[in-house]
């Protein structure tokens, strides 16, 4: 973060813009300055699927296939103006390798950790326990996500993330 903080270039992406197609190779690791971003993937009908999210704060990159130099099995889109602070991914790698040997390993190790949270929680908890979770980690993005994105990521229909809303919505004002 820090390494991002102090050499990375500004770059602004606008609304709906790609920073990385599904089938290029990733060559840039990249932090959120404002903004967020949407991992996207193709379905088989030509539909998004939202994969994953990066928030303000959070690193956007392909970091498992950029490193091993393989197409991005995934898209990255800004889903608003986002302003992020980005450095070749080639270099970020040869400089924290230096100063920690096992940074690949750390950093690999990170993203399995956060995957596999992100499987069990599909497993364990319903739509609307996701949805609390999610509202709760990013109550400033809640309320401006696209209910389409925030449904596709959460595994549930765009109208059942409506009815989530609604009834969270009306528990609150009870309460």
């Amino acid at each position: 973060m820090e390494l991002c903080e102090t050499e990375g270039k500004s770059v602004v992406y606008e609304r709906d813009e790609y920073l990385l197609h599904q089938g290029d190779i990733e060559r840039h690791i990249s932090l959120v300055k404002s903004g967020y971003c949407r991992y996207a993937c193709l379905k088989p009908n030509g539909d998004e699927a939202v994969v994953g999210l990066a928030m303000t704060g959070e690193f956007v990159t392909d970091f498992n296939n950029g490193v091993r130099r393989l197409p991005s099995q995934v898209s990255l889109v800004a889903s608003v103006r986002t302003e992020v602070l980005r450095l070749p991914l080639v270099y970020v790698l040869e400089k924290l390798s230096k100063s920690d040997p096992n940074f690949r390993y750390i950093a690999s190790d990170a993203l399995f950790r956060m995957c596999y949270t992100r499987l069990l929680e599909l497993y364990v908890l319903s739509p609307a326990e996701r949805y609390r979770k999610f509202a709760d980690a990013y109550p400033d993005i809640v309320s401006t996500i696209k209910s389409k994105e925030l449904a596709s990521y959460l595994q549930i229909s765009h109208q059942h993330l409506l009815r989530i809303k609604k009834s969270q919505g009306l528990r609150a004002k009870n309460n």
